[in-house]
């Protein structure tokens, strides 16, 4: 056993027994947004964007201040979030497709997994939202209320094609921005729920994942005009970006991606339109817009919860599947754009708050460091299913620390997206590459901006060597020999964008190229 392992053994006292019913069980309302870094949150310390009702809701509730992704980019933080599993072990390592061949493909369903753990548990389980996670044409992982768009990229938050319970249409259609859509399908989830919940009978507990795509800050997105209805108020109060001059990771993607974007640009490419971002008053106008539309969405959510009286029963998370740097260090977007993969931690940190009123201390903030892939047992633990095995997990339950309580715990966190892995201390910041350059090391302490490297600096020999190996060992005890791709596994779907696997065939000459298969869905009955 590890030492978060015998800490959390050592630590922890549940709060519910193994055989508390699902009627006893709180509901769970999972709201999550998509590429945003905490910063773009009043809770965390922005006073140029307005986010009133998820600076509300950490005042309500317990907000961790060190929370980080498992990976830098969509579909693979969400299966971590979702299996308690590293990419190298659950194969998604990279934004999946938007289409397959495979009829009712689902990247993580051989997995133990959150919603259908919970569907078999005896919730009414519903996403509604983004997925990016398999095919989206009807239900998958057990959920019962189905309401998602195709693929993962947003180009655009007025035209989506939707798939609602069995009915398919276009967004465009019906003229709403796809964040108001998502709140209202979730209050209508919500809705539905109340009404059919049985009088004077056995309460069947719910399950919300709502998954925005706001506020994404991704081109070409960002870089259009802005259709938000907040637009007006930030365009004659034009928040404060970073202001730095274009990274040499940057710089390196531009001159080796030449491949153009889907959708018009104003450079052409990707890496173009993404450095056309940086220092962008319209870019920045856009990012303020969209957080403050999802903030007040967000709003509409938490305030039918009330209205339906299931506030005092329902456990709320707020977090975000990444983060993404919006001119931090001259770097723009997620993990994936950038060469090499960057991994700073505007990419890493998210935001994190737990609320559940009379249960979690109000006003509360937690300064552990905590990864995503320990989110799945705590909140198993944290609904009285602690008992359940993740087979292969690194993730410990910080259930403890939601109800007030000391728990010992190794500040410690990793992180890994294609050829980048990282371990991150409270000091220290080691990030290696494989098939790729530079190593990187920071003083998190006295360079929290992490501008000096000091991997090559002599004086850190034996302290690089120190970060290395526990690096090391810890993708060698959990990483899957089938989807490890730094000794020779593959990936599912896809691993690098653009047909860029060269580097792995060459390196493994039998290299497996990524593959979709179907899997026996895993269920505990």
């Amino acid at each position: 056993m590890n030492f978060r392992m015998i800490c959390a053994a050592v630590g922890l006292t549940a709060l519910f027994a193994t055989g508390v019913t699902a009627q006893e069980r709180p509901n769970v309302l999972l709201i999550m947004t998509d590429n945003q870094s905490p910063n773009l949150l009043g809770a965390y310390g922005n006073r140029d964007i307005r986010t009133p009702n998820i600076d509300q809701l950490a005042r309500d509730g317990l907000l961790f201040a060190r929370a980080y992704a498992t990976s830098g980019v969509c579909s693979p933080s969400r299966a971590v979030l979702m299996t308690g599993l590293i990419p190298s072990a659950n194969g998604v390592h990279n934004g999946l497709p938007a289409r397959y061949a495979v009829e009712d493909y689902a990247a993580i369903e051989e997995f133990r997994n959150l919603p259908q753990t919970l569907a078999d548990a005896g919730y009414y389980t519903g996403l509604v939202g983004k997925y990016h996670l398999g095919r989206h044409e009807k239900p998958q992982l057990g959920f019962q209320w189905w309401t998602t768009s195709r693929g993962g990229h947003t180009s655009s938050f007025v035209d989506a094609q939707i798939f609602d319970n069995g009915e398919t249409y276009n967004l465009l259609d019906r003229e709403e921005h796809l964040t108001d859509f998502w709140s209202r399908r979730a209050v209508d989830f919500l809705a539905h729920y109340k009404k059919e919940e049985p009088a004077g009978g056995a309460r069947r507990p719910f399950f919300l994942w709502l998954s925005y795509n706001g506020p994404y800050i991704l081109p070409p997105t960002v870089n259009q005009p802005p259709v938000s209805r907040h637009a007006d108020y930030y365009r004659n109060n034009v928040p404060t970006m970073p202001q730095n001059r274009v990274h040499p990771y940057m710089r390196e993607w531009a001159r080796n991606n030449t491949a153009p974007a889907p959708e018009p640009t104003e450079g052409g490419t990707y890496p173009w339109s993404a450095i056309d971002a940086l220092n962008n008053k319209t870019a920045m106008i856009n990012i303020a817009a969209e957080m403050t539309h999802v903030d007040e969405g967000i709003g509409t959510v938490l305030a039918a919860l009330d209205e339906l009286g299931l506030r005092d029963d329902t456990l709320v998370v707020f977090l975000a599947d990444q983060g993404s740097s919006w001119g931090q260090l001259g770097m723009w977007g997620n993990s994936s754009w950038g060469e090499p993969e960057p991994a700073y931690n505007a990419n890493m940190q998210v935001p994190l708050i737990f609320r559940h009123p009379g249960r979690i201390e109000a006003g509360a903030t937690e300064t552990a460091m905590v990864n995503q892939f320990d989110m799945l047992p705590t909140l198993l633990e944290y609904l009285g299913l602690g008992h359940l095995e993740i087979a292969n997990s690194p993730g410990e339950s910080f259930a403890p620390m939601l109800h007030g309580r000391d728990a010992a715990w190794e500040d410690e966190v990793f992180f890994e997206y294609i050829s980048t892995r990282v371990i991150q201390t409270p000091q220290w910041k080691y990030t290696k590459r494989f098939l790729a350059s530079p190593n990187e090391l920071y003083d998190m302490t006295n360079d929290p901006g992490e501008t000096i490297n000091l991997v090559d600096n002599p004086a850190y020999a034996d302290l690089v060597a120190d970060l290395d190996a526990r690096l090391v060992a810890f993708f060698s005890e959990h990483a899957e020999p089938t989807f490890d791709l730094w000794n020779g596994g593959t990936g599912k779907a896809l691993v690098y964008y653009g047909r860029r696997n060269q580097k792995f065939r060459d390196a493994f000459p039998d290299w497996r190229e990524p593959f979709v298969e179907k899997q026996a869905a895993f269920r505990d009955r």
